[in-house]
C-alpha cells in the first residue's frame, strides 16, 4: 500500500507541473499577441482638404472677391502692409480657404474647440494676403477687411473667433488683441440676407461661432485589445452644434452630458484605409473599444459626407 500511495503523489505532482506549464504558455501567449499597426492618415487627409483659393489683385476696385462656396471679401491695399510697416504696392495675393462642412474641418485638422470647450460654429475660413512670397498683415485702426459668409438662417448671437496655436494644436479665441491684433475689428457677426458679416482685425484662420453649453461634462477615452492606436486619428462630431472634435493621446476634451456624437477613427496600413464609426449619446465619462475596419476612399468620402 506504501508503494500505491508514492506512485500517487508522483502522479498528482505531475499533474500539477503539466498545468502550470500549460497555463504558464498560454499566459505567454496572450502577452506576445501583436496588435495591429497603422501609419499615420495626415498624408491621406492632406490629398483631400479643400483647395486654397488664390486671387491677384492688381487694381483698385469696389470688391468683393466671391470664393469658390460663396465668402465675400473686402481688402485693398491701403489696409495692407509688410510685417515692418512698409507699404504695398500691386500686384498682390488674397489667399482664401473655406471650410463650412465638417468633412472639410476633419480634412484640415481644424476643429471648433476653444480652450478644450466646444464651439457652436457656422463655417471657417483661412483669409491671407502675400507679396511675392512675403505674408502681408493688417494696417492699425481703422483699418480692418471686411467679409462675409454665406448661410441660409443666420443666428443673432455669433462671435468672430481668431485662429492660433497652443503647443503645435489649433485653438481659437474671441479675443483679436491677445494675438497682437492692433487693426479695428467686430466681436461679433452681424446677419444679413446673405448670412453673416464682420469687420475682421487680423488675417489668418477665422470662426463663425459661439461657446456652446458645456457643464456637466464627460469625456471618452479610446481603447483597443486588438489595434495599436497610436498613429489613428479619432474626431467626434456632434450634428445638433456643427463641433468637430479631435482627440489626441486617446482622451477626449469635455463632451457636453447628452450630446449625440458621431465618432470616426482613420488610419493607413500597407497603403489601405482602415476605419473606425461610432454613434452614441455621452452621459459619463467612459472608454470606446475600437476594432478597425478596412474601408474604401470612396466610402469613407461617403461616409464623412454625410456625417
Amino acid at each position: 500500500m506504501k508503494k500505491v500511495r508514492t506512485v500517487s503523489r508522483i502522479s498528482i505532482s505531475l499533474l500539477l507541473l503539466s498545468s502550470v506549464l500549460y497555463f504558464g504558455c498560454k499566459k505567454d501567449r496572450i502577452k506576445q499577441q501583436t496588435l495591429n499597426t497603422y501609419d499615420s492618415p495626415d498624408s491621406y487627409l492632406d490629398s483631400k482638404k479643400t483647395a486654397e483659393q488664390e486671387f491677384t489683385i492688381d487694381t483698385s476696385g469696389t470688391g468683393p472677391i466671391v470664393g469658390n462656396q460663396g465668402t465675400k471679401i473686402w481688402t485693398g491695399k491701403p489696409c495692407l502692409m509688410y510685417p515692418n510697416g512698409d507699404s504695398v504696392y500691386y500686384p498682390f495675393t488674397v489667399k482664401l480657404v473655406e471650410l463650412y462642412k465638417p468633412k472639410d474641418m476633419i480634412y484640415y485638422r481644424m476643429p471648433t474647440v476653444a480652450g478644450g470647450n466646444i464651439l457652436r460654429t457656422d463655417g471657417e475660413i483661412r483669409l491671407r494676403a502675400f507679396k511675392g512670397t512675403t505674408e502681408l498683415v493688417l494696417r492699425p485702426n481703422p483699418c480692418f477687411s471686411q467679409i462675409e459668409m454665406p448661410n441660409s438662417a443666420p443666428r443673432n448671437d455669433m462671435k468672430v473667433f481668431y485662429g492660433f496655436e497652443t503647443s503645435g494644436l489649433p485653438d481659437w479665441t474671441d479675443n483679436p488683441k491677445s494675438l497682437g491684433a492692433v487693426s479695428k475689428s467686430d466681436s461679433l457677426f452681424t446677419t444679413t440676407s446673405y448670412g453673416y458679416t464682420a469687420a475682421i482685425g487680423r488675417l489668418g484662420w477665422i470662426n463663425c461661432d459661439k461657446f456652446a453649453n458645456s457643464t456637466p461634462a464627460s469625456t471618452l477615452t479610446f481603447e483597443s485589445t486588438v489595434d495599436d492606436l497610436t498613429n489613428i486619428k479619432f474626431f467626434i462630431y456632434f450634428p445638433a452644434t456643427k463641433t468637430v472634435m479631435q482627440v489626441y493621446n486617446t482622451t477626449s476634451f469635455n463632451i457636453p452630458n447628452g450630446s449625440a456624437v458621431k465618432i470616426i477613427g482613420i488610419g493607413l496600413s500597407g497603403g489601405n484605409l482602415f476605419h473606425f464609426y461610432q454613434e452614441l449619446t455621452v452621459n459619463a465619462s467612459s472608454v470606446v473599444d475600437v476594432e478597425m475596419k478596412a474601408i474604401s476612399d470612396p466610402d469613407l468620402t461617403t461616409l464623412l459626407t454625410n456625417l
